[in-house]
């Protein structure tokens, strides 16, 4: 990140002005941005968990799910990397399963599971998920779970433009 000190005086006193590059701002406008739409993406995932229209398929029992930043980095640069070569799946470019990047970053589970999506916002990826067949295992069933206690949500915006969504979901121990 390239920035300049530039220190001027008035009056005897001394004045110091850190000028940023516009990288540098550009950075920080999305980070917050990839952080409001993983904040949203959470608000969603808990929305559905505990929504009474899923009580057949719950039985009361899902709770809202408590963020995990560590999940949240896995799947951030799991969207990141979707996002910059150009591909989508469950698999990393090194060949990495979700298990296998959950517990290389340290991450103790009992349980896993992962959701992915390229769409162009959080919500349609969210009621993408939602539409698929009830009691089955799938995407829906990931968010519906149970048994899943914590998530981490990674969002990475593509050149594509799209938004490439990875939700990791944990039991952990």
């Amino acid at each position: 990140m390239a920035s300049a000190v530039l220190a001027f005086g008035a009056s005897g006193a001394v004045f110091t002005v850190v000028v940023h590059s516009q990288n540098f701002v550009d950075e920080n406008r999305s980070a917050a941005i990839q952080h409001r739409l993983e904040r949203q993406a959470l608000d969603l995932i808990n929305r559905d968990r505990v929504a009474p229209e899923y009580l057949g398929e719950t039985r009361g029992r899902a709770r809202p799910l408590v963020w995990d930043e560590r999940l949240a980095a896995v799947a951030r640069a799991h969207s990141e990397e979707m996002a910059r070569i150009g591909y989508f799946g469950h698999t990393a470019a090194d060949g990495a399963s979700p298990e296998q990047r959950i517990s290389s970053a340290g991450i103790r589970w009992t349980r896993v599971g992962e959701n992915i999506a390229s769409c162009q916002s959080i919500s349609r990826a969210e009621s993408t998920f939602m539409d698929e067949p009830k009691f089955e295992r799938n995407h829906r069933w990931n968010i519906l779970n149970p048994e899943y206690t914590r998530v981490g949500v990674g969002i990475a915006k593509g050149s594509d433009g799209m938004l490439y969504i990875t939700e990791d979901f944990a039991q952990t121990r």
